[in-house]
């Protein structure tokens, strides 16, 4: 269960070096989400006890091991119902190092590949969907990507009975674009603006994975959402410890009635030993610790259907289903 642990004008610190530990037998990223969904479980009952604490402004003491301190932040200013583009981050001290502003008429290759770097065919988290790479199939009668001049709009659709073998069996066609290969960072900030979409089963990310997959193999959940709760963003980040145990603070949900509608910006802050997640304009959630990758890291977004969070599609899920982009930018903090 992915509980809403607190007040969604808030935003949580957590110290990775005390938080829970997950054993894990494999590596394989095909069970990451899985064990990450187990740890958000496990540590729920521990983040209970610390937000109590915070609630009752008692003085912060020395916690065990397994607990996560949590600490609470004044509260902003609402953002606009409109969903329109801020940010909390002044940018202009910053470098641009990566953009994407999606108004022309077909992706850039120079930036983006339509396939995860194992492939269409390897099926992770239970998904349901296939990725069509369009880079190396243009023919293949559909095309997830589309623009309307101002947006990238990656569709999925059901998948025609005819094109199921080539489909891999998979019942949903749909799209993903990584840098892999062509750009990755360490350390900077990364926005994105977007609409996710609403419907049971979708599964919309913006994220990011380590360039080289090695020892602490970081994941970096910069935006992910569940269709069927399509007021809430979710964040998240995991690693592997020196022993190759999956570690993670947990998964961290922010609840807004507005999130369901329009565009909204979200954004991460990431330093050395420190995320600071945004949404539009307000910090909503900050891990702090050794664990934070050092690693340089390349950006994913992705239209999933199905899976082990979400669940299948059922009557209610309208196909195709949008996931539309504005635009992606990366910068470097001018004390990198």
């Amino acid at each position: 269960m992915i509980m809403n642990r607190r007040p969604n004008k808030t935003f949580l610190l957590v110290t990775l070096t005390a938080s829970v530990l997950l054993a894990c037998g494999e590596s394989d990223i095909k069970d990451i989400k899985q064990r990450e969904l187990a740890t958000a479980q496990r540590t729920a009952e521990v983040q209970a006890q610390a937000q109590a604490q915070v609630e009752a402004e008692a003085e912060a003491e020395a916690e065990a091991e397994a607990e996560m301190p949590a600490e609470s932040q004044e509260e902003t200013q609402t953002p606009p119902d409109t969903g329109a583009a801020i940010s909390g981050v002044d940018t202009s001290e910053m470098e641009l190092i990566f953009s994407d502003e999606f108004d022309g008429t077909a992706l850039d290759s120079a930036k983006w590949n339509t396939s995860q770097t194992w492939g269409p065919d390897l099926v992770i988290n239970d998904e349901l969907q296939y990725y069509l790479d369009t880079q190396s199939n243009a023919d293949s009668g559909f095309n997830p990507f589309s623009f309307d001049g101002q947006s990238l709009i990656i569709s999925a659709i059901e998948t025609p009975e005819n094109f199921l073998a080539t489909a891999n069996n998979q019942p949903y066609l749909s799209g993903v674009l990584t840098t892999a290969g062509k750009f990755d960072m360490t350390y900077g900030y990364i926005e994105a603006r977007m609409d996710f979409p609403a419907g049971t089963g979708l599964w919309p990310a913006f994220w990011m994975l380590s360039s080289e997959f090695e020892d602490l193999k970081p994941q970096l959940f910069i935006a992910e959402v569940n269709g069927a709760q399509p007021s809430s963003v979710f964040h998240n980040y995991n690693y592997h410890d020196a022993d190759g145990n999956l570690r993670s603070p947990g998964q961290w949900q922010v609840t807004q009635e507005d999130f369901a509608e329009g565009f909204h910006t979200i954004g991460v802050s990431w330093k050395a030993e420190e995320l600071l997640f945004y949404i539009d304009g307000e910090p909503r959630y900050r891990i702090v610790g050794k664990g934070v990758s050092n690693q340089a890291m390349y950006l994913i977004t992705n239209l999933a259907v199905g899976g082990i969070w979400t669940g299948a599609p059922d009557n209610s899920t309208t196909f195709p289903a949008e996931l539309k982009i504005d635009y992606i930018r990366a910068y470097r903090h001018s004390d990198n």
